[in-house]
């Protein structure tokens, strides 16, 4: 499996447009993979995860040819992550020459939110399909997937997603602060070839943070994901949906990672599994 971050920032991006922070000055003139867009992916070029404000420019900078995607993942509705107003480019008279319909997934929030921008549209453009949690669908893509409950909004089944295909393992796993106890037990038993964290906190002397994941709760993660079998010798581990608020550069993050093996994830990096 081929992952694309399109973004990997917060919902705020790097550098946040009303901040006057160290973080966001520096980023201004710094720039490079400080610079952040919000986060969503691209799995295999056809299937992608969450749509942000900046997806129009995403997909331009990075080369991405959207009418090739299949499947869209939604894993919840807050406004960094469900920018679903870009979807009416691809209604009838709008988009042309599209070959297949575009298969949504969410919960049931998110499938409302489509159906509420996109007024007449035709079977031949959307599908629309209403995800469970810990119930697995094979999407038109050709990827298994699994909706896991998060622990992130209080009113809304946000999802963090297991994917497989092709003898290949994922998790992308926010937003969301320490998994919820069923979320852990569904993944007993299961093998994770790459996994994605979030770090919106930096540290916050809490190894079980609710909401959102500190730079502990990262570590803590990782180390359960080991000692409950998940990880293997060869698995890896990315943090994105990275904060100005944590208080760290790129490259302060970087240094603090790679100690541990995890990568920092940037605007368009690219993962192979």
């Amino acid at each position: 499996m081929k992952l694309h971050f399109l973004g990997s920032s917060a919902s705020e991006g790097i550098p946040n447009p009303y901040c006057k922070c160290e973080i966001c000055e520096r980023a201004r003139t710094v720039k490079g993979k400080n610079i952040r867009t919000r986060s969503a992916a691209v799995i295999d070029d056809v299937m992608q995860i969450d749509m942000s404000p900046e997806f129009s420019y995403q997909v331009m900078r990075d080369n991405v040819d959207v009418t090739q995607i299949k499947d869209l993942l939604f894993t919840h509705t807050h406004p960094d992550h469900f920018n679903v107003g870009d979807l009416f480019s691809r209604m009838e008279g709008y988009g042309f020459e599209i070959t297949h319909p575009l298969e949504v997934y969410g919960n049931d929030i998110a499938i409302n939110g489509c159906l509420d921008v996109l007024p007449g549209y035709s079977k031949q453009r959307f599908k629309f399909n209403c995800l469970i949690p810990f119930v697995t669908v094979e999407t038109s893509s050709g990827a298994k997937v699994t909706p896991l409950l998060a622990n992130h909004a209080k009113w809304e089944f946000c999802y963090i997603y297991f994917i497989e295909k092709e003898g290949k393992t994922m998790l992308y796993g926010h937003d969301s602060g320490w998994f919820p106890e069923l979320t852990w037990q569904w993944l007993q038993g299961k093998k994770l070839d790459l996994t994605v964290l979030e770090c919106t906190y930096g540290y916050n002397q809490n190894a079980r943070s609710d909401g959102h994941m500190s730079i502990e709760t990262v570590l803590a993660t990782q180390e359960k994901l080991k000692a409950d079998g998940i990880y293997h010798s060869a698995s890896q581990l990315v943090v994105s949906h990275l904060s100005h608020s944590s208080g760290f550069m790129h490259e302060d993050l970087v240094s603090i990672f790679e100690p541990h093996s995890i990568e920092v994830a940037y605007d368009g990096l690219i993962k192979l599994i």
